[in-house]
């Protein structure tokens, strides 16, 4: 079980992590939380079309990020105790096109910004 199902999000902030994670429609990671102390604001949520499972953006304060990690792992766990035996194929397969996603805009995004730069022209 070394598949994440979690997503970190780069966003500048002093006090808290930002992170995007799976879970399903009744919340099963709600009750890892509460057993490992850990304060969770939750964002917007998408349901996945392709299965039961739930795209959840949510924010913990850095210092519990260690906690909030060790409630993924023992999510995946859960998961499969309540029978979602392909949540760590499906939660895989999803962050993995996250981060060729990703991949595919900075890529882009340096492009841009390359081409910009060669069409600038030097001042009269």
């Amino acid at each position: 079980m070394n598949s994440k199902n979690y997503w970190p999000i780069q966003k500048f902030s002093p006090w808290y992590a930002y992170f995007l994670f799976f879970d399903v429609g009744s919340y099963l990671a709600d009750q890892l939380f509460i057993k490992r102390k850990v304060r969770v604001w939750f964002g917007d949520e998408f349901k996945c079309k392709d299965g039961p499972y739930v795209a959840i953006f949510c924010h913990v304060k850095k210092k519990d990020v260690t906690a909030f990690l060790e409630a993924m792992e023992e999510l995946k766990k859960s998961m499969l105790i309540c029978g979602y035996k392909d949540y760590e194929e499906k939660v895989s397969e999803l962050v993995a096109r996250l981060d060729k996603e990703k991949e595919a805009v900075s890529h882009a995004e340096c492009e841009n910004d390359s081409h910009e730069k060669a069409e600038q022209k030097e001042p009269a």
